[in-house]
């Protein structure tokens, strides 16, 4: 019952206030010039692609995205034509990453690294060339180390064998009026 009173005073009061007239603070003057709505030219949209590579987002590391295109919608006059010049941004390099220019100074200091980096080079082979040639000299030595150690086994056998064949002999007793002394020693 309160809704159905509160509705047929309120529909009167917003119908009486749609339809009265505007108050003497807002005065339109007959003299005003007149709104001037600039002629809009017919204009078409032209749609540009750019590839995007797989991404990290900012705000959710966790959270990867795949690598895929994204179009930019531009507004162009019908006049201009359907092949626009459009270059995708990868083919011009920005400005943190663009080369210097060539100077004295820098081709100076490249001459120099290539010049050094060649010596390093020739310094790697002739130590290679140094290094095969040291691994064989060791082969060498090993292999005649073990032919000396193969001929020194052979000889104690061979010293051996005329040892046990040969009666030992004794030795001469020394004349007696020469003594030990006196006696000169001869090689």
């Amino acid at each position: 019952m309160n809704v159905r009173i509160i509705f047929l005073f309120l529909t009167p009061l917003l119908t009486a206030g749609c339809a009265m007239q505007p108050t003497g603070a807002q005065s339109s003057s007959p003299t005003a010039a007149p709104v001037v709505v600039a002629a809009v030219l017919p204009t078409k949209l032209v749609e540009t692609r750019y590839d995007v590579r797989g991404y990290r987002d900012a705000a959710n590391p966790s959270l990867r995205h795949e690598a895929h295109a994204i179009f930019r919608r531009t507004r162009v006059p019908l006049s201009a034509g359907d092949e626009l010049a459009t270059v995708p941004r990868s083919s011009f390099p920005p400005a943190s990453v663009a080369p210097l220019p060539a100077s004295e100074e820098l081709s100076a200091e490249l001459t120099t690294q290539r010049k050094i980096t060649a010596e390093l080079r020739a310094m790697q082979a002739a130590l290679a060339d140094a290094e095969k040639q040291m691994t064989a000299q060791y082969a060498l030595l090993v292999r005649q180390s073990a032919e000396t150690m193969q001929l020194r086994g052979q000889l104690e056998d061979e010293r051996a064998r005329v040892r046990s064949a040969l009666p030992v002999e004794t030795a001469p007793a020394a004349p007696a009026g020469v003594t030990s002394a006196t006696q000169e020693v001869k090689w």
